[in-house]
């Protein structure tokens, strides 16, 4: 097996021909199958794609995380211009969502379209909530069991019910796997299940323990210096050879994690390419 994963859309990007953008989305390949994980929060999937000479055209499915806007807002444009596709997502992404912050609460972060929409725009929908292999060899998690006592959503986040607005656990939040001969291969949009809770859901599915990387948003940009503590003694005990992070995982969290880690820490940047 051949797999290769392009970042398209991340924060930030050492090149001047790329642009930065808040949110994350990533190309993945195997054996030259492509799927796209997540779109961003904006236009930079275009134009980075473009600059990078990646023809989205090529992608015969589109993956979503989880129901924010930042990884979700590209998805309409990219079916009007590429469609039809195939669209896995959790059924609970359509929520009206929203941040709790010290000044009150914040726009709405959902995600900008409702299910007609997809449908009107040319996309397959095929709804997710368990652990599922889309294509030989990859996976998308499906709801992720929070099992430990020290991950949380990264926010103090909520979201519109018929009772009001209640605290949103974002049982949506989905990883997208790639099990490689080699060892696991996770992509993650932001992890608001929790970094050790995905990967140990992930390592119990498929009964292996090798994890070649695990790329993508950690939600550690709020984390308490307990929960940063016990997800580095944590992922010290793993086999695991790479660690890119980025988008939501903050500078404080990434330069503690690479300080405790070493180098198999590396900060995710728009135009980076992993194989495998």
């Amino acid at each position: 097996m051949n797999a290769v994963i392009s970042i398209l859309v991340e924060n930030t990007t050492p090149s001047p021909s790329l642009i930065g953008e808040y949110g994350f989305s990533a190309l993945v390949e195997v054996d030259e199958r492509k799927i796209l994980f997540d779109t961003g929060s904006s236009d930079a999937l275009f134009k980075n794609a473009e600059n990078l000479g990646v023809k989205l055209e090529e992608v015969e499915a589109l993956v979503i995380s989880h129901g924010h806007f930042d990884h979700t807002s590209a998805v309409i444009p990219f079916l009007q211009r590429f469609g039809p596709k195939k669209l896995y997502l959790h059924p609970g992404i359509f929520s009206q969502r929203y941040l709790q912050g010290k000044k009150g609460l914040g726009p709405n972060i959902g995600c900008p379209f409702e299910p007609e929409d997809l449908v009107k725009n040319g996309a397959e929908i095929i709804f997710i909530d368990s652990f599922s292999e889309i294509m030989p060899g990859v996976f998308i998690s499906g709801e992720i069991p929070r099992r430990n006592s020290f991950e949380n959503t990264g926010g103090n986040f909520k979201v519109a019910t018929h009772h009001g607005l209640l605290e949103d656990r974002l049982l949506d939040d989905m990883a997208l796997l790639v099990d490689h001969p080699e060892g696991l291969i996770i992509i993650s949009g932001c992890a608001h299940s929790g970094m050790i809770n995905t990967i140990e859901y992930i390592r119990e599915k498929t009964g292996r323990s090798k994890i070649l990387a695990f790329i993508g948003g950690t939600h550690l940009i709020t984390a308490s210096e307990d929960r940063l503590a016990q997800t580095i003694a944590v992922l010290k005990m793993m086999d695991i050879e790479k660690i890119a992070v980025g988008h939501c995982t903050g500078f404080y969290a990434a330069a503690r994690l690479l300080n405790e880690l070493g180098p198999r820490v590396i900060k995710a940047d728009t135009g980076m390419s992993f194989s495998f």
